[in-house]
């Protein structure tokens, strides 16, 4: 059976468990592969470029492992995604051979993932073959989802000069997003032929579809440049430092989750879109909520925390010592408590409240932790480490 262009059989007969080993090695074989290739010479020069190679391998090896799971529901997202891929070369004007260099770096790291996967993944020369002939499959299927994508983004945008603008705001919005900074004659040049008047601040944002059902806006809100169709979609908001926060339509915000990071000078909004990203990243790991615009100054902490996760890691075990030796369960219970306590400056009935137990029962654990973590929870450094750990531990239990 074929799915639109997509060779079902050929996935159907990879072994299930195939997927899920290389799943578990999808980051490590994209940067083992960006590695390779710069040791070569051959890779991005780094910034916005190597970020952009990265994302692509890495996605192209989650989408391999999805059609493996389920060819046919997972086909459908993987079609809409290149579809977006396509539509955002035209836009860029970049010629869409390029895919297949990015569709040969993803079938390089499926392979070298399939060789370096400790004590292998005991495949037998058929299996491979099986690897093999999906690979090719996906790659037949994704290059030719790509070049329709590109063909109808030069169908949609071939006349009137509305649409000119729109192609000039998008290619200003991915100037203004580039690492290092574009030239600010340039960006200026480009901004007088997109009339879109430069703000003093900005604050970029990330979005991804809640769903495969997912529709592109058909406009922006007034002064915003916004790109859905890119594979990873972006806004930038005006004047956001203004006091005024930026204002989505419901009906985004139902099909789409967004994250808004902080506010910055223009020539900042490549260093706001990554903290949207890592924020947005959060909410697809679901350890912060997904409802609404999810903005990155309400979540400090938790951006923290991912950010310094080894190092928050190696310092637990010398931090949370006290606890070591008490039962588990009521260790997790004196855990979660001291954090309702950090949370709350040590007030126990809002920490109760937090916890949904008597603030004579926080009291009574206040005095042990007292006596186990002694002068440290007077001082406000070890406070402040200990909320990040407990932060971190728990979140992850």
């Amino acid at each position: 059976m074929v799915v639109t262009g997509l060779d079902v059989p050929a996935f159907e007969k990879v072994p299930a468990w195939v997927a899920e080993r290389l799943r578990a090695r999808v980051d490590r074989a994209a940067d083992e592969l960006l590695h390779e290739l710069r040791e070569r010479g051959t890779g991005p020069d780094g910034g916005d470029e190597e970020r952009r190679v990265r994302s692509g391998i890495a996605a192209a090896l989650r989408h391999f492992c999805d059609l493996v799971d389920d060819p046919n529901a997972g086909w459908g997202r993987v079609q809409a995604f290149y579809l977006r891929v396509g539509r955002h070369m035209a836009r860029e004007g970049r010629d869409p051979d390029e895919t297949q260099q990015a569709l040969r770096r993803s079938a390089l790291a499926v392979w070298r993932t399939l060789a370096t996967v400790p004590g292998g993944l005991d495949l037998d020369h058929a299996a491979l073959g099986l690897v093999v002939d999906a690979q090719f499959a996906y790659m037949d299927a994704v290059a030719e989802v790509i070049a329709d994508g590109y063909r109808g983004e030069l169908r949609d945008h071939t006349a009137g000069p509305r649409d000119i603008d729109a192609r000039r705001r998008a290619r200003l919005l991915h100037l203004l997003l580039a690492e290092p900074p574009a030239d600010p004659d340039r960006v200026e040049a480009l901004a007088r032929e997109a009339r879109w008047p430069r703000p003093r601040t900005v604050a970029a944002a990330a979005a991804r579809p809640r769903g495969d059902g997912a529709v592109p806006p058909h406009a922006a809100p007034p002064g915003v440049l916004a790109d859905f169709g890119a594979p990873e979609p972006a806004l930038l908001f005006p004047d956001a430092a203004d006091g005024a926060r930026p204002v989505l339509p419901d009906e985004l915000l139902r099909d789409w989750v967004v994250a808004i990071g902080p506010a910055v000078p223009l020539a900042g909004a490549a260093r706001s879109l990554r903290w949207a990203r890592e924020t947005l990243a959060l909410a697809g790991r679901g350890l912060i909520p997904d409802t609404g615009p999810i903005r990155s100054a309400e979540h400090v902490p938790a951006l923290v925390i991912s950010r310094a996760g080894e190092l928050i890691d190696d310092a637990a075990a010398t931090r949370l010592a006290p606890l070591r030796g008490i039962p588990p369960a009521r260790r997790e219970r004196l855990a979660e408590t001291l954090l309702a306590l950090l949370e709350h400056n040590f007030n126990a009935a809002d920490a109760g409240r937090r916890l949904c137990v008597h603030p004579q029962t926080v009291r009574y654990r206040l005095r042990h932790l007292q006596h186990l973590f002694g002068d440290d929870l007077r001082d406000p450094r070890r406070c402040l480490e200990l909320e990040l750990i407990l932060r971190r531990t728990l979140s992850t239990c």
